[in-house]
């Protein structure tokens, strides 16, 4: 029995005494292997702890970089949307020039649909530089279709061309400066071009007669009307009624007479009352 025991003797600081204290040797295998146990515990528990922290911080590292990728997103597609704001703004802005400009052509006896092509370019490759290039085409062409005589200043078939024929008073050879074009009586004249009216009144054989200069020496005139809308020094506007249809001058019946000057020298109108 003694060898199942271990005994410590305990020295009392004064050295007065001695004392024994015998503990058997299962005791101390015992408290041994608990804390050893405990040891082992806090150990494992411990790894375990550091495992959770780290994946907690990778975690939070994540959500703060998937929080800042949102954050950027966000920002590209509140960009995004801005710009597609603008450019639905300027694509509404050409199509309603191009409304204008289909009016402008009906309303000068040009019915022709605007024809349309190129090249495809997807909605997410256009850019605000891409329609300042179609915005600025289509201003010229509408400064093209306004200033130079394009189109018909009455809707009338044409009863005598450009160039020589037989006089229909006398019968004799005579060089025709313009067409004429047939009309009813009171029927709307209108200016083919914007310009300035240079002469509003009676104009030798025409009877009364209307001339409005234009742009790049251009140059019109309405010949025998039967009343006038417009005076001398008018600006007036393509499309713009400026006169009515009569047989005023020298004339045997309701028409008008139509010439178009390019550098003061007569031109075939016919080459302009259409878009080819």
């Amino acid at each position: 029995m003694e060898r199942d025991r271990v005994t410590i003797l305990v020295v009392t600081p004064d050295k007065r005494g001695v004392r024994s204290l015998n503990i058997r040797t299962f005791h101390i295998r015992a408290l041994f292997f608990v804390l050893t146990g405990f040891m082992l515990v806090s150990l494992v528990s411990f790894v375990a702890s550091y495992k959770l922290y780290k994946k907690a911080k990778r975690k939070n590292e994540v959500m703060g970089y998937l929080v800042n990728q949102i954050g950027t997103l966000s920002q590209a597609l509140s960009s995004n949307l801005f710009l597609e704001d603008q450019l639905n703004e300027r694509l509404g802005d050409i199509e309603q020039k191009l409304i204008e400009m289909q009016k402008l052509l009906r309303k000068k006896g040009i019915k022709k649909e605007l024809s349309i092509g190129g090249e495809f370019i997807p909605a997410d490759r256009l850019s605000s530089s891409y329609f300042d290039i179609l915005e600025k085409d289509i201003d010229k062409l509408m400064d093209t279709i306004k200033t130079v005589p394009i189109g018909k200043p009455l809707s009338g078939k044409i009863n005598s061309g450009f160039g020589y024929r037989k006089d229909p008073i006398n019968s004799r050879l005579a060089f025709h400066s313009g067409v004429d074009i047939d009309a009813y009586w009171g029927q709307p004249v209108i200016v083919t071009a914007d310009g300035v009216v240079r002469h509003a009144g009676w104009y030798k054989g025409y009877g009364k007669t209307i001339i409005v200069e234009h742009k790049n020496g251009y140059e019109t005139l309405y010949g025998h009307l039967s009343s006038l809308n417009v005076k001398e020094g008018q600006y007036v506007k393509s499309g713009d009624v400026i006169g009515f249809a009569g047989s005023t001058g020298r004339s045997t019946g309701p028409h008008l007479h139509y010439e178009i000057l390019k550098n003061n020298q007569n031109v075939d109108p016919a080459r302009y009352l259409s878009l080819r």
